[in-house]
């Protein structure tokens, strides 16, 4: 539905400020600019988002496929029948938070690839038609030739099957080993925006707490400490299942529990990120097998907050929350 009102409204004449298809544009007396494409979704730039993307193309910078990703991601999974007529309004701010943000891996577009034939079916089985022209930013590539290559490996591992008629685009199906593979896929953690906690739950380390979520949020993900999820399941199995389904762990050694070097061990089992840190006044105390380990040693949480937010966003990139 989504797509079908996208091309209905993309034929007056105008052409998309990102990506260069035809589109429907309309401005607005504060300087706003409102956007139709089929390319890149629906979407409002404010007058400094657009200035900002104005002056990057004059230094022929590539940043189109990265913005056209960001504004296709937030229409697909944002807007449904009931919302064609909100539009998500964008400033200077978050598209340089867009690129800031590292290029996903191959595995990652795959992935992404994978997730969008699944949305555009109604039911296992059914074939759906790939318009490489106009769908090529849902999984961040940067022209037509990266989109074959996706769409051939997925066909190669028997994740899709594909049709092509002659003279038309074509039709991929996901195969039953392809929704194992979603489903494997949603129950990973590997791309999500959480970021789990393991630390001391002392009233003495409150402000370190305080200081880690905070970190963490303005680094763009969505903290976790288990003493402030709801659940009815048994603590150990809520842990792990919560550390499944994040994308990296920050370890917090200070009051040396043993929880938190288990935790920390599980998650670098899963081959996922982890950060440690520990305040100095404790830092002699850290088991010898951990030393290896880049820890933040910090003083007060001040210190904590910066280097952990920076630290973060070093290895991860910036993540999908808006701070």
């Amino acid at each position: 539905m989504y797509r079908g009102f996208i091309f209905e409204h993309a034929t007056l004449g105008k052409f998309c400020p990102v990506c260069d298809a035809g589109c429907f544009e309309n401005f607005d007396s504060r300087g706003n600019t409102q956007i139709i494409c089929p390319t890149c979704g629906k979407f409002i730039l404010g007058s400094s988002a657009s200035v900002f993307i104005a002056f990057h193309r004059g230094r022929k910078v590539n940043i189109g496929y990265k913005l056209s990703n960001f504004f296709r991601s937030i229409s697909e999974r944002a807007f449904g029948e009931s919302d064609l007529f909100l539009f998500p309004v964008f400033s200077h701010d978050d598209l340089e938070r867009v690129l800031d943000k590292p290029d996903p891996s191959v595995q990652e577009k795959l992935l992404m690839l994978l997730r969008y034939f699944a949305s555009l079916s109604n039911y296992p089985g059914q074939a759906v038609e790939l318009q490489p022209a106009n769908d090529y930013p849902v999984l961040c590539a940067k022209n037509r030739a990266e989109v074959d290559f996706y769409v051939q490996a997925l066909k190669e591992d028997g994740i899709i099957s594909v049709y092509r008629a002659l003279g038309r685009e074509p039709d991929c199906t996901v195969t039953s080993q392809g929704w194992r593979e979603l489903e494997r896929a949603e129950q990973s953690g590997a791309d999500s925006p959480n970021g789990f906690i393991a630390m001391w739950f002392d009233p003495t380390q409150n402000l370190a707490s305080e200081a880690i979520k905070s970190a963490i949020a303005t680094a763009g993900y969505h903290p976790i400490r288990i003493d402030e999820v709801e659940h009815v399941n048994r603590i150990d199995d809520e842990i792990l299942a919560k550390i499944r389904q994040s994308r990296f762990l920050v370890a917090d050694f200070t009051g040396q529990r043993h929880g938190v070097y288990f935790e920390a061990g599980f998650m670098l089992g899963l081959g996922r990120t982890v950060i440690w840190t520990c305040n100095k006044s404790d830092f002699d105390k850290v088991h010898f097998d951990t030393r290896q380990y880049n820890t933040i040693v910090y003083e007060n949480t001040d210190e904590l907050k910066t280097r952990l937010q920076f630290r973060i966003e070093a290895i991860l990139g910036k993540g999908p929350i808006p701070a």
